[in-house]
C-alpha cells in the first residue's frame, strides 16, 4: 500500500470530521467540533500513549509494533505525512495505532476525554524561529491546560527538541503551569535518552550536529 492510496475523502466545500480508512481527519478551518463524538475508536482496556507532531511516522509505529499493549494516537496536521503513517500502519499490519489528521490543539481539546492519556509525546515540533512567527509555537498555556485535562494523574508530558530557545521556553511554560512538575532536575532537560527511539526529524538534526533537548513533565 503506497502512500498515494489514500485519497482526501471529500472536498473543502464539503468538509466534516470524519473518519476515512482508519484516519480519523478533523479539518482545518471548522468549528463545529462539539457536534462530533469518535470515542468508540478508543478501546476502553489499554493504556493510551499520544505523540504530536508525527511527521512521517517512524516513531511512532515503531512504538506501536514494540508496545502492543498500549493503544497509540498519531497526531499530524499535514496530510501528505499523515499517507505516509498510513501506509507504513496498513503495509506492517500495526492494529493498536489511530492516526489524527489534524491541529493537536483543536484535537486535544475537542476529541479526547478527561484522564485518557498515560502519556503524550511532542517530538520536534516546528520551532517556528523568527519572532514574529513565535505565536504559532505548540507548546503554549493553551496546549498544555488542554494536555492537563486529556492525561492522568501521574501521567507523563514528554518533549523532544533541538531547538535550544524553544526547549526554553517549552520548560518556562510548564513551570507557569501548578499541575506539572519537571521530572528532572535543574535545567529540566537532558541531551541523551537511550531507546527514546528514533524518527526522522532527529536523524536529520543528528547528522547536522545539533544538540537535543529531552524534557519530561508530570502530572500532579
Amino acid at each position: 500500500m503506497k502512500p498515494k492510496n489514500l485519497k482526501f475523502p471529500f472536498t473543502w466545500e464539503e468538509r466534516t470530521p470524519a473518519v476515512h480508512e482508519g484516519v480519523l481527519i478533523v479539518p482545518q478551518y471548522f468549528e463545529d467540533h462539539q457536534n462530533y463524538d469518535f470515542s468508540h475508536l478508543l478501546p476502553k482496556d489499554r493504556p493510551v500513549s499520544i505523540e504530536y507532531c508525527s511527521g512521517n511516522g517512524h516513531w511512532i509505529t515503531e512504538k506501536a509494533k514494540t508496545h502492543s499493549d498500549r493503544f497509540w494516537i498519531a497526531v499530524e496536521k499535514q496530510f501528505e505525512r499523515v499517507r505516509k503513517i498510513w501506509s507504513k500502519m496498513r503495509n506492517e499490519g500495526i492494529e493498536n495505532l489511530l492516526i489524527v489528521c489534524g491541529e493537536a490543539l483543536t484535537f486535544t481539546q475537542y476529541y479526547l476525554s478527561e484522564n485518557l492519556a498515560d502519556e503524550i509525546f511532542v517530538n520536534f515540533p516546528d520551532p517556528w524561529p523568527k519572532n514574529r512567527h513565535s505565536k504559532h509555537r505548540l507548546i503554549q498555556f493553551p496546549f498544555i491546560e488542554a494536555l492537563s485535562k486529556v492525561v492522568k494523574t501521574g501521567g507523563h508530558a514528554v518533549y523532544a527538541t533541538d531547538d535550544p530557545e524553544y526547549a526554553d521556553q517549552m520548560i518556562e511554560e510548564m513551570e507557569k503551569h501548578p499541575l506539572w512538575e519537571s521530572v528532572f532536575p535543574k535545567p529540566h532537560y537532558i541531551s541523551d535518552w537511550d531507546k527514546y527511539g528514533w524518527s526522522w526529524f532527529q536523524d536529520l538534526w543528528e547528522k547536522k550536529g545539533r544538540n537535543f533537548h529531552f524534557i519530561q513533565y508530570r502530572l500532579k
